[in-house]
């Protein structure tokens, strides 16, 4: 019976002793929470610098690049792989180390010994001997080299700093969306602070004046038809105005979570002196797109996942060659009986896993189709960038497009709303016509400015779809105002369509729709800023021509199209009648004080050759009043001469 308690009593304590192991969860506690989140809204906003003037638009975006927690996180992350790749470095020494310890036993080791050929038990000797004191310290100092690890950590050291590269690459993609967000955000805010203090006024004044209307109604004080369609063209302006302030509300807050600003700080932006003209790009689409495929950060992050796919398989194959180790130690044992304490060892040892041998073929065929995934994912993401750069330009040129016929509608709106104004105060007219041209002017000019910043929004896709950013380093280290000003500077260049420029590289051809002769030799120098590239010609993006045969200045002629001393103008046209042109461009023959951009198209051996494509030109566009075609002499993209 006593020996079944003890084994029970065991039992029991053994099942004490696991429960005490045991990890129940336990959740975050309501004041663990609560204090993380005041913690949290303290230091959301601390460290910056206060904003004490109204922000312009690089003001808030060097704001959103020094203070944005999504380009902090970016940031924290390439040093956090950058720290990696020293530990990956340091990994490929050799392992020096260092082993200390005290031996200790009961009993000292005692043994004695038989004779090797006559075992007998009988024959054991009668004397026992020790060789060992019963309690010694030891210690060593090792250096172990191993051939094998060493090859293996160099490549996992090569895959690191190609993840430090990718961590840079996704700190610029987040600096690609950072600049195309606060360019929207931005320019809604900026509207938003000046129109709608204009905005509930009018909209109080329209509901009142259309009560008033429902009055003449009801008393039949006009003809009913007139009443209606008043009434109807009213509502319909209202619930125009009422979408705009709608959109026009939201933009403060998306531009202040963006610049890290408190969501209801009440931050001021500059206002400009007058509305500014819309930026327009003097680039192809040719263009665009070799700047996407050779800036756009997820591409070039393909092709470092492809370098470490290459060092994996590398890695892998040098699993299979048999590990070579090189030890050497100097060792320390306190036992009395040696004759030496200290002492020097060295070795040599090599080990071959055959098993590696049969799993080589499989290894390395994995490796390879790593490699293959690679590429297959980088021409995924050139299609789709390629795609997404012809959808941003796209975009950007119905959003020109618009802005254009805003712009015309709102000087209508605005003349009528002048005209009402000048009757209304001679008794005239009416009040609720007065009202109603005053409504539909306000709606017309919101129109005007959403697309103005509907273009910059496109802008800021175009930037993003190419993949271009601002160079700025050091940005913990300076301050918002001087990272403002490089902004100002990268950025104004942008807005003029003057893009950073590819290495040289050989002629590639470009597929397009239109064929060009062997006898045609096409000029890819782009002259900065305005010129623009032939779009439907082999190009080569390169700071200077690249002829076959030569690099001197190429003669050619070409049909000139327009003039005008807008260089806006131009540029809409072009894109009118792109698709009926070939290799359309503008070119800059301003003056000092006059501004003068014409308009070319064609790239031709000889006069003939361009008057003859002259006479070929779709009917509409010859009787444009506004053109005036002729064949005009080139020398590279320099206008020489007119020929008429």
């Amino acid at each position: 019976m006593m020996q079944y308690s003890k084994k029970l009593i065991a039992l029991l304590v053994a099942v004490a002793a696991l429960s005490g192991c045991a990890i129940e969860p336990e959740p975050i506690k309501a004041n663990e929470r609560l204090a993380s989140m005041l913690d949290d809204q303290t230091k959301i906003y601390s460290k910056q610098e206060p904003i004490t003037a109204p922000l312009t638009f690089y003001d808030a975006l060097a704001r959103a690049l020094k203070y944005n927690f999504d380009h902090r996180l970016t940031m924290m992350e390439a040093v956090l792989q950058d720290t990696q790749l020293d530990v990956a470095t340091l990994n490929m020494l050799p392992r020096l180390a260092i082993n200390a310890g005290y031996l200790g036993r009961q009993d000292q080791l005692g043994s004695s010994s038989v004779d090797y050929f006559n075992r007998n038990r009988s024959a054991q000797l009668a004397q026992y001997s020790t060789s060992q004191d019963a309690s010694r310290g030891v210690a060593d100092l090792a250096f172990t080299w191993n051939v094998l690890d060493f090859g293996v950590s160099y490549y996992q050291a090569k895959q690191q700093a190609n993840r430090v590269l990718i961590a840079q690459e996704r700190r610029r993609k987040v600096v690609n969306n950072l600049i195309k967000e606060v360019l929207n955000a931005y320019w809604g805010a900026n509207i938003a602070d000046r129109l709608l203090p204009q905005l509930d006024p009018v909209l109080k004044q329209a509901q009142q004046a259309l009560e008033l209307s429902k009055t003449v109604e009801v008393n039949r004080l006009q003809p009913m038809l007139s009443v209606l369609e008043y009434q109807r063209s009213l509502l319909r302006i209202i619930d125009q105005l009422k979408k705009l302030k709608a959109d026009l509300l939201v933009a403060k807050p998306k531009l202040a979570g963006l610049i890290n600003a408190p969501m209801h700080s009440d931050f001021k932006l500059a206002q400009p002196k007058q509305t500014p003209e819309p930026p327009v790009l003097k680039t192809t689409m040719v263009e665009l797109e070799n700047l996407g495929l050779f800036y756009r950060p997820e591409l070039r992050e393909e092709m470092y996942q492809e370098r470490i796919s290459h060092d994996e398989a590398w890695k892998e194959m040098l699993k299979v060659l048999p590990g070579l180790t090189i030890p050497i130690s100097a060792n320390w044992d306190s036992n009395s009986f040696l004759l030496y304490n200290m002492w020097m060892e060295a070795g040599a040892r090599t080990t071959f896993n055959l098993v590696n041998l049969l799993a080589a073929p499989k290894m390395w065929k994995s490796a390879q189709t790593q490699i293959e995934v690679a590429q297959t994912r980088r021409r995924a993401l050139s299609v789709a960038t390629l795609v997404q750069v012809n959808v941003s330009y796209l975009q950007y040129m119905k959003a020109l497009d618009s802005y254009h016929s805003a712009n015309e509608l709102n000087k209508v709106d605005q003349g009528i709303f002048k005209v009402v104004t000048d009757t209304t105060e001679s008794d005239a007219g009416s009040e609720l016509e007065r009202v109603h041209a005053a409504t539909a002017a306000l709606a017309s000019q919101l129109e005007k400015e959403q697309s103005l910043s509907e273009i910059y929004a496109a802008l800021g896709n175009i930037y993003a779809s190419i993949g271009i950013d601002p160079a700025v380093d050091n940005i913990e280290n300076v301050t918002v105002r001087t990272l403002s000003v490089q902004l100002e500077k990268s950025l104004d260049h942008w807005y003029k369509g003057e893009f950073p420029k590819l290495p040289n590289a050989p002629s590639t051809a470009v597929v397009t729709n239109k064929a060009i002769t062997p006898t045609q030799t096409l000029n890819t120098q782009t002259p900065a800023p305005v010129s623009v590239k032939a779009t439907s010609a082999p190009t080569t993006v390169a700071d200077k021509p690249v002829n076959t045969h030569e690099t001197s200045a190429t003669e050619y002629y070409a049909i000139q199209l327009m003039a005008s001393d807008k260089e806006s103008d131009v540029a809409h046209f072009m894109e009118k009648w792109r698709a009926d042109l070939s290799a359309p461009r503008v070119v800059d023959m301003s003056k000092s004080s006059k501004p003068l951009f014409v308009l070319v198209s064609g790239n031709y051996p000889s006069r003939s050759d361009a008057q003859q494509a002259l006479d070929n030109l779709a009917p509409e566009l010859k009787a444009n009043r506004r053109n005036r075609l002729l064949p005009v002499k080139m020398i590279d993209n320099i206008l020489v001469s007119s020929l008429d």
